[in-house]
């Protein structure tokens, strides 16, 4: 969620509180004679088990009237292996200062009963890469069969709008969840992924909400599947305030639209000016094509505008600012492509999107944390523009953006005044068959037979160009000769490059779809095997490297992916003179799944034999973004089958 946002969350829960109170947190129980925990015998494989997970949010009036925001975590983990020993030995606390904690308790129970408390002195400050901040703490002398109890409890910045995990990697035999808060603020929870059995009470003025699992299962990482969309959470957000607007539903998507609104569409006379000009430079006001305007635009901004996710000040993202300093956040860049959309008389919409990844947004469920991303989107093309991203042009957005709800917001004017009317529907992304990787190869011997003259070009439109364009343009020379070999590599198992072009690689070339084209001439002796009066030439390798899916445990999770898209390959092998394939029909594949009558995926591999050239045709296509886990067995054998003719290997015998 925009930062710029936070303000007018606290605005509306905040009261005066007429007499001076003390903040009271609630703190975890911590047991005086703990012991090791004992469970059934079938989590004994499990790298470790999660006895107990807490966790609680809390909100308290302090005595200037200001809501403050506490956090509690306790966990009680046994450790079945050195690999958890390694995993549990240093615990984490995400705060800034030392005056957040409120409480921090750990221990260790050794397998003998002895119990290891933590010194509070040990606690360190630790700083990531990425300027994240964090107290550390070791727990020293852990072993097979310990148990590692932690709680803590910490203050953190005030807001509304929250989410919770309920599950992990690990078993977890009892987690729950509770949020405590004044009487007067009413939240909504909402579970993902699971249902779920919620108590609301409230007591001495306090209101109390919480769930209790049981035998949570830990789920590992499995391929195509978004992991953290997929485990079983929790999000909250405060609906209503009993005291300031009683009645009235609180941070609802309409609020948001008229915040956005406000942000994206406020500007100066100084401001329209300046816009003014950059226009009439360009001579965007003499285009009459719409979707002209909207590429010259783009070009335009993403050419000489630079994108800092961290400017998020209002300084930084004022228009005059923006302009001069060519530079600017997403606030900052969604306001300069509005002021100058505005002035051409273009029709759009701002819209918001998460990151289905991670996430979904619930048009009943209005958690404004899932909306992070700005998108235009034109509904005279029923296209959009990512303005935060360089790599992307019009119409091509980040997918994981998009086959997802996002929230539009209509502009609507009553009077003199405007605001925006927020509608949560489907983002919807190009067609799969705008997105192809292709493989054309023309393969044959050399003179000696003894490696393989390989002509390649791969070339990439849609989705599947945008790393592409972002690593030829990016890269250095160097990186970009590196690149190259990789990708060569990967068709040939070589990396003698004898000759290599790149072409379309430029952004704008997007927009029209024209593919990215690598054309590469290697020579590869690792493709080609001699015995006796055969040649085997390893032809499966020609499609580059597939993925195997083989798992001995049930399937957790459906299947998701990127975006939807065709892979075609058509490769040429020139059979030298005086030899013959003796198994062809090992290249014939078929393997295609429908729903409802409508192929949905499919891999299927063929042949053609004219005179002495072998054409092979390779073509796998996945037609959605998502797969429900009732066809995993489908999709699989999917997979596999790629995988099954990567292994092909064609046996040339003399005539």
């Amino acid at each position: 969620m925009n930062k710029s946002l936070i303000p007018f969350l606290i605005l509306l829960v905040s009261i005066k509180i007429c007499s001076a109170q003390q903040v009271a947190v609630k703190i975890e129980p911590w047991s005086s004679k703990p012991a090791i925990h004992t469970f059934d015998a079938k989590y004994n494989k499990e790298s470790a088990v999660v006895i107990k997970d807490v966790r609680r949010v809390e909100y308290i009036d302090n005595a200037k009237g200001e809501v403050e925001k506490y956090y509690t975590l306790h966990k009680i983990v046994h450790v079945n292996d050195d690999r958890a020993v390694e995993e549990y030995n240093k615990i984490y606390i995400n705060v800034n200062d030392n005056s957040d904690i409120v409480d921090v308790r750990a221990r260790a129970i050794l397998a003998n009963g002895k119990t290891v408390e933590l010194n509070k002195s040990d606690i360190k400050d630790y700083k990531e890469k990425d300027g994240g901040t964090y107290k550390i703490f070791a727990l020293e002398g852990l072993e097979k069969g310990c148990e590692i109890e932690y709680a803590y409890t910490v203050k953190r910045p005030t807001s509304f709008i929250g989410k919770e995990n309920m599950q992990s990697d690990k078993p977890q035999l009892e987690t729950s969840f509770e949020l405590i808060c004044p009487e007067r603020l009413r939240f909504e929870l909402k579970a993902f992924n699971f249902v779920w059995n919620a108590t609301d009470s409230v007591q001495n003025g306090k209101r109390f909400v919480k769930c209790l699992q049981a035998s949570t299962v830990g789920v590992e990482e499995e391929k195509y599947a978004f992991y953290e969309a997929n485990v079983k959470y929790i999000e909250f957000k405060l609906s209503y305030n009993d005291v300031v607007r009683k009645g009235e539903r609180l941070y609802t998507w309409n609020d948001l639209g008229n915040r956005i609104h406000g942000m994206y569409t406020s500007y100066s006379a100084k401001d329209l000016v300046l816009v003014s000009s950059i226009i009439k430079e360009n001579g965007w006001d003499k285009l009459t094509d719409e979707a002209k305007k909207l590429i010259a635009v783009e070009n335009y901004i993403k050419t000489k505008f630079g994108y800092n996710e961290d400017l998020d000040d209002d300084e930084s993202n004022a228009l005059s600012v923006i302009i001069k300093n060519k530079i600017a956040g997403q606030t900052g860049m969604m306001r300069l492509y509005s002021a100058i959309f505005q002035n051409l008389g273009i029709k759009y919409q701002h819209v918001l999107a998460g990151n289905r990844s991670s996430s979904t947004i619930d048009y009943k469920f209005e958690n404004w944390n899932n909306c992070d991303y700005g998108l235009f989107f034109f509904p005279t093309q029923n296209k959009f523009i990512a303005p935060t991203r360089p790599d992307y042009r019009y119409p091509w957005i980040p997918p994981v953006w998009g086959n997802s709800n996002g929230v539009f917001f209509r502009t609507t004017t009553l009077g003199n005044v405007s605001t925006a009317i927020a509608d949560v529907r489907n983002i919807e992304l190009q067609h799969y068959s705008k997105s192809v990787h292709t493989i054309e190869s023309t393969i044959q011997l050399n003179k000696k037979l003894d490696s393989l003259e390989i002509d390649a070009k791969q070339s990439y439109t849609g989705y599947a160009a945008v790393d592409m364009r972002d690593a030829f343009n990016y890269a250095n020379d160097e990186d970009r000769q590196n690149i190259i070999k990789q990708l060569s590599k990967m068709l040939t198992s070589s990396e003698n490059v004898l000759f290599s072009k790149v072409t379309n690689q430029e952004f704008e070339k997007a927009t029209n779809n024209e593919p990215v084209v690598l054309h590469v001439k290697t020579k590869s002796g690792d493709l080609i095997e001699a015995t006796g009066n055969k040649l085997l030439i390893k032809i499966g390798l020609a499609i580059g490297p597939q993925v195997e899916m083989y798992q001995e445990k049930e399937r957790q999770f459906p299947m998701n992916i990127e975006y939807a898209h065709i892979l075609d390959r058509k490769i040429n092998l020139v059979i030298p003179d005086g030899y013959a394939v003796k198994n062809l029909n090992d290249l014939k594949l078929n393997e295609i799944y429908k729903d409802k009558g409508e192929q949905t995926m499919g891999f299927m591999s063929d042949y053609q034999l004219n005179g002495n050239v072998l054409t092979i045709n390779v073509v796998e296509d996945y037609r959605n973004t998502h797969y429900p886990i009732s066809q995993y067995e489908a999709f699989r054998k999917i997979i596999n089958s790629a995988s099954d003719f990567n292994k092909v290997v064609l046996v040339l015998e003399k005539k």
